[in-house]
């Protein structure tokens, strides 16, 4: 019985589909690759429902024609197949490549989003520079979830992503912000956002008939870190999650919301402006962990409008007195305002549980702080020291 079951094929006696799923899962190379395996498998890459273009990075011309060759190639095998999800990770050493290749990407992009695709990752790039999106993928009614990461978006006037639930776009050119609020605006039922260094090539504020456009009202998680473009507050109320480089999106005249749903927070480069620190945490009473930044220059020296004094505000917002669990000072430099800010929070966090700070020299102000009564009694007070480094970001 044990040579039986030792010679029998446990993975040819499952049915296709379910090989298809496994397929799915690894680069189309390596799918096409199968077919060599046996007569059932020559051609079970064609029903697989992913199309995965995985880690090519192309310098010489040759490899280049090969590359154009194989996927035009698995394309036409596939016939009108259906494609659920696709990742394009290309790269084109040279630039004559990237130019001479790219309408390539733009084509297999117009055929696949066609085709019931839901997901889409792409990164495609070369040395000089960003490439522009594909328009066709802002009009794609089936796509749920999109990844791109290095693309100039631009050239486009509506966006219809009547699916699509989660949106990541890291390293990528707007022209302005209208553009990236006409993008969120085409996402209705939009749940996660990731928006990672994103730059606008022009310096513009919204309107606030703009600003009142925007509702992105199934939105749950926002994190928005090192974008600098003005975005509306307004339209991020309803996230329990959120990560936001506060003083670069926030305009004077804009509305703060009341965050009823917020209980996890990152709010970067505060830039010691503690009254809008105040007036922020004013509005997110259920708020139970907090990370905030100090700073854009990631423990650089001291600058001219630094705000210095803390003021304690005339009521202690909700969430420090009543929910605040964890809060984490990054890039911390003992400056006055900062110590005063700490000693502000473990004097009313009552349900406080750990105070981290992330400093470069802990000695002093540990003595110091230690001293502090914490309305707390458990709470724990740690020290991280570490070199800062310009590159170091709080979304790690």
């Amino acid at each position: 019985m044990s040579s039986i079951a030792n010679d029998h094929d446990v993975i040819s006696s499952l049915p296709d589909t379910v090989l298809c799923h496994i397929l799915s899962f690894i680069p189309t190379t390596e799918a096409v690759a199968t077919s060599v395996l046996s007569k059932r498998w020559t051609h079970l890459w064609r029903s697989v429902p992913s199309l995965n273009i995985c880690d090519v990075n192309l310098d010489d011309l040759e490899d280049y024609c090969r590359f154009n060759d194989f996927v035009y190639s698995v394309l036409l095998a596939r016939n009108n197949t259906s494609i659920k999800s696709s990742i394009f990770n290309i790269w084109y050493d040279d630039p004559h490549l990237g130019r001479l290749g790219f309408p390539n990407v733009i084509k297999w992009i117009n055929s696949i989003v066609q085709r019931g695709l839901e997901r889409l990752e792409m990164c495609v790039g070369m040395v000089e520079d960003n490439l522009q999106l594909p328009i066709s993928i802002l009009s794609c009614r089936t796509l749920v979830v999109l990844d791109v990461s290095g693309f100039t978006v631009k050239g486009f006037s509506s966006v219809r992503l009547p699916s699509l639930k989660i949106l990541r776009v890291q390293d990528s050119i707007f022209l302005n912000a209208r553009d990236l609020l006409l993008l969120l605006t085409g996402c209705p039922i939009l749940e996660d956002l990731y928006a990672c260094n994103l730059q606008s090539q022009s310096e513009d504020s919204l309107s606030y008939q703009e600003c009142e456009s925007l509702s992105l009202s199934k939105l749950i998680k926002a994190q928005m870190p090192h974008t600098f473009c003005h975005f509306p507050l307004k339209a991020l109320r309803n996230v329990n999650e959120l990560c936001i480089e506060i003083n670069k999106v926030y305009r004077c005249f804009d509305e703060i919301p009341t965050f009823h749903n917020l209980t996890k927070s990152k709010l970067h480069s505060i830039n010691y402006n503690w009254n809008l620190l105040v007036q922020v945490l004013n509005h997110c009473p259920n708020l139970q962990h907090i990370e905030l930044s100090q700073g854009t220059d990631y423990g650089g020296g001291k600058r001219d409008n630094d705000q210095e004094n803390w003021v304690d505000p005339i009521s202690v917002p909700q969430c420090i007195s009543l929910h605040l669990k964890t809060c984490t000072l990054w890039y911390f430099r003992g400056q006055q305002g900062e110590l005063q800010l700490a000693k502000y929070i473990l004097n009313h966090a009552r349900v406080l549980q750990t105070m981290k700070i992330c400093c470069r020299d802990s000695l002093k102000k540990e003595r110091e702080l230690s001293l502090c009564s914490k309305v707390s009694p458990t709470c724990e007070l740690i020290f991280h020291v570490f070199r800062f480094h310009k590159e170091e970001s709080l979304s790690d």
